[in-house]
Protein backbone atom coordinates (compact mmCIF):
# COMPACT_ATOMS: atom_id res chain seq x y z
CA UNK A 1 0.00 0.00 0.00
CA UNK A 2 1.50 3.57 -1.13
CA UNK A 3 0.57 6.71 0.08
CA UNK A 4 1.79 10.04 -2.04
CA UNK A 5 4.24 7.44 -3.63
CA UNK A 6 5.38 6.05 -0.31
CA UNK A 7 4.95 2.76 0.71
CA UNK A 8 2.67 1.97 3.91
CA UNK A 9 2.66 -0.91 5.89
CA UNK A 10 -1.07 -2.76 5.90
CA UNK A 11 -2.57 -3.05 9.46
CA UNK A 12 -2.53 -6.43 10.54
CA UNK A 13 -5.99 -7.47 11.79
CA UNK A 14 -5.62 -7.42 15.77
CA UNK A 15 -4.35 -3.86 15.23
CA UNK A 16 -7.24 -3.49 13.20
CA UNK A 17 -9.51 -4.81 15.57
CA UNK A 18 -7.79 -2.26 18.07
CA UNK A 19 -8.33 0.59 16.09
CA UNK A 20 -11.74 -0.59 15.98
CA UNK A 21 -12.32 -1.13 19.78
CA UNK A 22 -10.97 2.42 20.27
CA UNK A 23 -13.01 3.76 17.76
CA UNK A 24 -15.87 2.50 19.29
CA UNK A 25 -15.04 3.30 23.07
CA UNK A 26 -14.65 6.99 21.66
CA UNK A 27 -18.29 6.90 20.14
CA UNK A 28 -19.65 5.19 23.54
CA UNK A 29 -17.73 8.00 25.29
CA UNK A 30 -19.06 10.84 23.08
CA UNK A 31 -22.65 9.27 23.51
CA UNK A 32 -22.52 8.86 27.00
CA UNK A 33 -21.57 12.49 26.94
CA UNK A 34 -24.22 13.55 25.07
CA UNK A 35 -26.83 11.62 27.53
CA UNK A 36 -25.57 13.76 30.66
CA UNK A 37 -26.45 16.65 28.90
CA UNK A 38 -30.08 15.72 29.84
CA UNK A 39 -30.81 15.70 32.92
CA UNK A 40 -28.74 19.00 33.21
CA UNK A 41 -31.43 20.32 30.92
CA UNK A 42 -34.29 18.81 33.34
CA UNK A 43 -32.54 19.91 36.25
CA UNK A 44 -33.13 23.66 34.89
CA UNK A 45 -36.80 23.35 34.96
CA UNK A 46 -38.08 24.77 38.53
CA UNK A 47 -41.00 23.73 40.34
CA UNK A 48 -44.19 26.36 40.22
CA UNK A 49 -44.06 27.72 43.56
CA UNK A 50 -46.80 26.59 45.97
CA UNK A 51 -50.26 28.96 46.83
CA UNK A 52 -49.70 30.35 50.19
CA UNK A 53 -52.30 28.70 52.96
CA UNK A 54 -52.78 30.83 56.02
CA UNK A 55 -53.73 30.02 59.42
CA UNK A 56 -55.39 31.56 62.31
CA UNK A 57 -56.55 29.44 65.59
CA UNK A 58 -57.81 30.44 69.03
CA UNK A 59 -58.09 27.83 71.91
CA UNK A 60 -60.20 28.30 75.30
CA UNK A 61 -61.39 26.57 78.19
CA UNK A 62 -60.14 24.72 80.65
CA UNK A 63 -58.69 20.49 81.01
CA UNK A 64 -58.67 18.08 83.48
CA UNK A 65 -55.09 19.37 84.22
CA UNK A 66 -56.01 23.38 85.00
CA UNK A 67 -52.35 24.01 85.93
CA UNK A 68 -51.38 23.44 82.01
CA UNK A 69 -53.14 26.12 79.97
CA UNK A 70 -54.48 25.95 76.90
CA UNK A 71 -55.24 29.75 76.12
CA UNK A 72 -53.60 30.57 72.97
CA UNK A 73 -53.71 32.06 69.58
CA UNK A 74 -52.04 31.25 66.89
CA UNK A 75 -51.21 32.10 63.44
CA UNK A 76 -49.05 31.12 60.35
CA UNK A 77 -48.36 30.88 57.11
CA UNK A 78 -46.98 28.42 54.54
CA UNK A 79 -44.56 28.61 52.75
CA UNK A 80 -42.82 30.03 55.53
CA UNK A 81 -43.02 33.85 55.63
CA UNK A 82 -42.82 36.94 58.47
CA UNK A 83 -46.30 36.94 59.86
CA UNK A 84 -47.74 39.02 62.39
CA UNK A 85 -50.46 37.78 64.58
CA UNK A 86 -52.34 40.72 66.56
CA UNK A 87 -55.89 41.36 68.83
CA UNK A 88 -57.60 44.27 68.59
CA UNK A 89 -60.04 45.57 71.35
CA UNK A 90 -62.33 48.80 70.72
CA UNK A 91 -59.69 49.84 68.04
CA UNK A 92 -56.63 49.70 70.12
CA UNK A 93 -54.04 46.79 69.83
CA UNK A 94 -53.87 45.12 73.08
CA UNK A 95 -51.54 41.88 71.76
CA UNK A 96 -49.09 41.39 68.71
CA UNK A 97 -46.29 39.00 68.06
CA UNK A 98 -43.76 39.26 64.63
CA UNK A 99 -42.31 36.33 63.46
CA UNK A 100 -40.04 35.68 60.72
CA UNK A 101 -40.27 32.02 60.36
CA UNK A 102 -44.05 31.50 59.64
CA UNK A 103 -45.25 30.85 63.21
CA UNK A 104 -46.97 33.33 65.29
CA UNK A 105 -48.51 32.60 69.12
CA UNK A 106 -50.05 34.68 72.19
CA UNK A 107 -50.73 33.06 75.15
CA UNK A 108 -53.75 35.03 75.34
CA UNK A 109 -57.13 34.59 73.88
CA UNK A 110 -59.30 37.43 72.36
CA UNK A 111 -62.58 38.66 74.33
CA UNK A 112 -65.76 38.33 72.38
CA UNK A 113 -66.51 41.65 70.34
CA UNK A 114 -62.34 41.85 69.73
CA UNK A 115 -60.78 40.97 66.29
CA UNK A 116 -58.11 38.82 65.05
CA UNK A 117 -55.70 40.02 62.29
CA UNK A 118 -53.52 37.90 60.58
CA UNK A 119 -50.39 39.52 58.21
CA UNK A 120 -48.06 38.53 55.84
CA UNK A 121 -45.68 40.03 55.66
CA UNK A 122 -46.38 42.85 57.86
CA UNK A 123 -48.31 45.74 56.78
CA UNK A 124 -50.17 43.12 54.40
CA UNK A 125 -53.60 41.99 55.82
CA UNK A 126 -54.12 38.03 55.05
CA UNK A 127 -57.68 38.03 56.89
CA UNK A 128 -59.18 38.87 60.32
CA UNK A 129 -61.76 37.67 62.06
CA UNK A 130 -64.37 39.27 64.99
CA UNK A 131 -64.14 36.15 67.48
CA UNK A 132 -67.85 35.91 69.22
CA UNK A 133 -66.62 33.19 71.77
CA UNK A 134 -67.89 30.33 70.13
CA UNK A 135 -68.29 27.31 70.28
CA UNK A 136 -70.09 26.65 73.09
CA UNK A 137 -71.18 23.29 74.54
CA UNK A 138 -74.62 22.43 76.19
CA UNK A 139 -74.54 21.55 79.78
CA UNK A 140 -76.10 18.17 78.53
CA UNK A 141 -72.86 17.27 77.36
CA UNK A 142 -71.93 15.79 80.48
CA UNK A 143 -70.87 12.50 82.75
CA UNK A 144 -73.26 9.43 81.64
CA UNK A 145 -74.56 11.39 78.27
CA UNK A 146 -73.67 10.70 75.19
CA UNK A 147 -75.05 14.05 73.88
CA UNK A 148 -73.00 16.37 71.54
CA UNK A 149 -74.66 19.78 71.32
CA UNK A 150 -74.54 23.51 71.69
CA UNK A 151 -73.46 26.85 70.21
CA UNK A 152 -71.42 27.61 66.88
CA UNK A 153 -70.76 30.59 64.68
CA UNK A 154 -72.90 29.86 61.84
CA UNK A 155 -71.91 28.56 58.00
CA UNK A 156 -68.89 26.58 60.51
CA UNK A 157 -68.72 22.93 60.87
CA UNK A 158 -68.03 21.31 64.20
CA UNK A 159 -66.20 19.07 65.68
CA UNK A 160 -65.71 17.01 68.79
CA UNK A 161 -63.59 14.78 70.68
CA UNK A 162 -63.42 14.13 74.14
CA UNK A 163 -59.65 12.76 75.98
CA UNK A 164 -57.81 11.29 78.98
CA UNK A 165 -55.17 13.56 79.63
CA UNK A 166 -52.49 11.85 81.75
CA UNK A 167 -49.73 13.22 83.45
CA UNK A 168 -46.29 12.12 83.80
CA UNK A 169 -43.27 13.63 85.42
CA UNK A 170 -41.49 14.70 82.07
CA UNK A 171 -45.11 15.27 79.91
CA UNK A 172 -48.72 14.63 79.80
CA UNK A 173 -49.71 11.79 77.75
CA UNK A 174 -53.03 12.46 75.60
CA UNK A 175 -55.49 9.32 75.40
CA UNK A 176 -57.96 9.82 72.62
CA UNK A 177 -61.03 8.39 73.71
CA UNK A 178 -63.57 9.15 70.94
CA UNK A 179 -65.19 11.53 68.28
CA UNK A 180 -68.39 12.87 68.25
CA UNK A 181 -70.94 11.98 64.96
CA UNK A 182 -72.23 15.71 64.19
CA UNK A 183 -75.83 15.05 62.35
CA UNK A 184 -77.26 18.45 63.22
CA UNK A 185 -76.13 21.84 61.83
CA UNK A 186 -78.89 24.19 61.93
CA UNK A 187 -78.14 28.29 62.45
CA UNK A 188 -76.45 28.99 65.37
CA UNK A 189 -76.65 25.66 66.70
CA UNK A 190 -74.91 22.22 66.01
CA UNK A 191 -76.01 18.61 67.78
CA UNK A 192 -75.00 15.05 67.07
CA UNK A 193 -73.29 12.48 69.96
CA UNK A 194 -70.67 10.54 71.22
CA UNK A 195 -70.60 6.70 70.55
CA UNK A 196 -70.32 6.31 74.35
CA UNK A 197 -71.63 8.11 76.79
CA UNK A 198 -68.95 10.48 78.43
CA UNK A 199 -67.43 9.95 82.09
CA UNK A 200 -65.89 11.91 84.87
CA UNK A 201 -62.03 12.46 84.73
CA UNK A 202 -62.41 12.92 80.85
CA UNK A 203 -61.63 15.99 78.29
CA UNK A 204 -64.44 16.45 76.01
CA UNK A 205 -63.98 19.67 73.35
CA UNK A 206 -65.63 21.49 70.79
CA UNK A 207 -63.73 22.86 67.39
CA UNK A 208 -65.25 24.96 64.65
CA UNK A 209 -63.76 25.51 61.68
CA UNK A 210 -63.77 27.48 58.06
CA UNK A 211 -61.89 27.52 55.72
CA UNK A 212 -61.84 30.83 52.51
CA UNK A 213 -60.23 31.21 49.40
CA UNK A 214 -57.80 33.78 48.62
CA UNK A 215 -56.43 35.36 45.09
CA UNK A 216 -54.27 33.47 43.60
CA UNK A 217 -54.94 30.02 45.02
CA UNK A 218 -54.35 30.68 48.71
CA UNK A 219 -56.53 29.68 51.13
CA UNK A 220 -56.88 30.96 55.05
CA UNK A 221 -58.18 28.66 57.49
CA UNK A 222 -59.69 29.63 60.72
CA UNK A 223 -60.88 27.31 64.01
CA UNK A 224 -61.90 27.91 67.06
CA UNK A 225 -61.41 25.18 69.98
CA UNK A 226 -63.19 25.20 73.11
CA UNK A 227 -62.32 22.31 75.72
CA UNK A 228 -63.65 21.86 79.34
CA UNK A 229 -64.03 18.64 82.01
CA UNK A 230 -66.77 16.16 81.94
CA UNK A 231 -68.50 17.40 84.50
CA UNK A 232 -71.72 16.10 86.48
CA UNK A 233 -75.21 16.49 84.62
CA UNK A 234 -77.29 19.06 85.33
CA UNK A 235 -80.53 18.13 87.67
CA UNK A 236 -83.63 18.52 85.65
CA UNK A 237 -85.60 21.96 86.37
CA UNK A 238 -88.54 21.35 88.80
CA UNK A 239 -91.73 21.67 86.40
CA UNK A 240 -93.58 24.05 87.14
CA UNK A 241 -96.24 24.54 89.24
CA UNK A 242 -99.79 24.14 88.01
CA UNK A 243 -101.56 27.89 87.48
CA UNK A 244 -103.51 28.67 90.50
CA UNK A 245 -107.46 27.65 90.24
CA UNK A 246 -109.56 31.08 89.34
CA UNK A 247 -112.68 31.74 92.51
CA UNK A 248 -115.61 29.84 91.21
CA UNK A 249 -117.96 31.64 89.81
CA UNK A 250 -121.18 30.88 87.65
CA UNK A 251 -124.92 32.10 86.65
CA UNK A 252 -128.57 30.16 85.76
CA UNK A 253 -127.95 31.33 82.28
CA UNK A 254 -131.48 30.24 81.15
CA UNK A 255 -134.37 28.76 83.28
CA UNK A 256 -137.38 26.97 81.13
CA UNK A 257 -140.73 28.07 81.40
CA UNK A 258 -142.71 24.90 82.67
CA UNK A 259 -145.59 23.42 84.70
CA UNK A 260 -146.41 21.11 87.20
CA UNK A 261 -147.70 18.85 85.06
CA UNK A 262 -144.57 18.78 82.94
CA UNK A 263 -141.94 18.54 85.99
CA UNK A 264 -143.54 15.46 86.63
CA UNK A 265 -143.70 14.55 83.38
CA UNK A 266 -140.68 15.11 82.08
CA UNK A 267 -138.49 17.18 84.32
CA UNK A 268 -137.81 20.54 84.51
CA UNK A 269 -134.37 21.98 82.20
CA UNK A 270 -131.93 25.18 83.69
CA UNK A 271 -129.07 26.09 81.63
CA UNK A 272 -126.14 27.01 83.99
CA UNK A 273 -122.96 28.67 83.10
CA UNK A 274 -119.67 27.80 85.35
CA UNK A 275 -116.01 29.25 84.55
CA UNK A 276 -114.17 25.86 85.80
CA UNK A 277 -114.19 22.03 85.94
CA UNK A 278 -116.79 21.13 88.45
CA UNK A 279 -120.24 19.71 89.36
CA UNK A 280 -123.46 21.46 89.02
CA UNK A 281 -126.26 20.41 91.66
CA UNK A 282 -129.88 21.96 91.58
CA UNK A 283 -132.58 21.82 94.40
CA UNK A 284 -136.25 22.63 94.35
CA UNK A 285 -137.68 22.99 97.23
CA UNK A 286 -140.84 23.94 98.47
CA UNK A 287 -141.22 27.30 100.15
CA UNK A 288 -141.94 27.52 103.80
CA UNK A 289 -139.43 25.10 105.37
CA UNK A 290 -136.03 25.44 106.47
CA UNK A 291 -133.23 25.60 103.09
CA UNK A 292 -130.04 24.54 103.92
CA UNK A 293 -128.56 27.99 102.99
CA UNK A 294 -130.26 28.66 106.33
CA UNK A 295 -129.24 25.78 108.70
CA UNK A 296 -126.79 28.25 110.44
CA UNK A 297 -129.43 31.09 111.19
CA UNK A 298 -130.84 30.96 114.88
CA UNK A 299 -133.97 32.07 114.32
CA UNK A 300 -134.65 29.47 111.56
CA UNK A 301 -133.48 26.54 113.95
CA UNK A 302 -137.19 25.80 115.01
CA UNK A 303 -138.06 25.94 111.46
CA UNK A 304 -139.03 22.27 109.61
CA UNK A 305 -136.91 21.38 107.34
CA UNK A 306 -137.94 22.18 103.40
CA UNK A 307 -139.54 19.73 101.40
CA UNK A 308 -137.29 18.84 98.38
CA UNK A 309 -139.72 18.37 95.26
CA UNK A 310 -136.84 17.80 92.32
CA UNK A 311 -133.34 17.60 92.31
CA UNK A 312 -131.06 17.70 89.01
CA UNK A 313 -127.17 17.68 88.87
CA UNK A 314 -124.33 16.66 86.35
CA UNK A 315 -120.52 17.19 86.30
CA UNK A 316 -118.37 19.14 83.33
CA UNK A 317 -115.29 18.85 81.97
CA UNK A 318 -114.47 22.40 81.36
CA UNK A 319 -115.69 25.80 82.02
CA UNK A 320 -118.87 26.67 79.83
CA UNK A 321 -122.22 26.37 79.90
CA UNK A 322 -124.33 23.28 80.33
CA UNK A 323 -127.84 22.03 80.92
CA UNK A 324 -129.44 20.21 84.21
CA UNK A 325 -132.45 18.92 84.26
CA UNK A 326 -134.29 18.11 87.29
CA UNK A 327 -136.46 15.24 88.17
CA UNK A 328 -138.99 14.94 90.37
CA UNK A 329 -138.53 13.28 94.03
CA UNK A 330 -140.88 10.40 95.36
CA UNK A 331 -142.26 12.92 97.92
CA UNK A 332 -142.37 15.79 95.80
CA UNK A 333 -144.30 14.09 93.62
CA UNK A 334 -146.81 12.89 96.16
CA UNK A 335 -147.14 16.51 97.11
CA UNK A 336 -147.13 18.33 93.32
CA UNK A 337 -150.01 15.29 92.08
CA UNK A 338 -153.06 16.83 94.30
CA UNK A 339 -151.72 20.49 94.04
CA UNK A 340 -152.88 23.19 91.86
CA UNK A 341 -150.08 25.87 92.07
CA UNK A 342 -147.07 25.51 94.67
CA UNK A 343 -144.29 27.94 95.68
CA UNK A 344 -141.10 27.00 95.44
CA UNK A 345 -137.07 28.22 96.03
CA UNK A 346 -134.83 26.98 93.17
CA UNK A 347 -131.37 26.39 95.09
CA UNK A 348 -128.16 25.88 92.74
CA UNK A 349 -125.10 24.71 94.29
CA UNK A 350 -121.17 24.63 92.35
CA UNK A 351 -118.65 22.58 93.27
CA UNK A 352 -114.97 22.19 92.15
CA UNK A 353 -111.31 21.68 92.94
CA UNK A 354 -111.28 25.91 94.06
CA UNK A 355 -114.28 24.94 96.60
CA UNK A 356 -118.12 25.17 96.98
CA UNK A 357 -120.39 28.41 95.52
CA UNK A 358 -124.29 28.73 96.15
CA UNK A 359 -125.66 31.06 93.48
CA UNK A 360 -128.59 33.63 94.61
CA UNK A 361 -132.10 31.66 95.16
CA UNK A 362 -134.82 31.59 92.85
CA UNK A 363 -138.12 31.98 94.10
CA UNK A 364 -140.61 30.32 91.60
CA UNK A 365 -144.45 29.48 91.03
CA UNK A 366 -145.62 26.79 89.64
CA UNK A 367 -148.92 25.92 88.30
CA UNK A 368 -150.73 22.50 87.12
Amino acid sequence: MRENGVPVPTPRPRARKQALGRASCLALLMLGAGALVLPASAAAWVEPPKSPEYSLSIAEGVTTLPEESILSTRGSVRPRAQVVLSIVHNGAVVAKDTESGGDAWLSQVPQAGDVVQLESPSGKLVGSVVYDGLPLMDPTVCAGSANFSGLRSAGEEVEGIYETLVPHPSYTAYRRGGVAQVTVLSGSSFAGSFLTPLALGETVKAVEHLQTPLAGGAVFNYSSENDRPVGACPVPPAPPPPPPVPALQGSIFKLARTSIHQLLRSGWLAEVAINQPGTIVEDLYLRGGKLPAYAASKRHRRKPPALLLARGSTTVAAAGKTHVVLRVTSRGRRVLAHAHSVRAVLVTTLYSKSGKLNLEQRSVSLHH
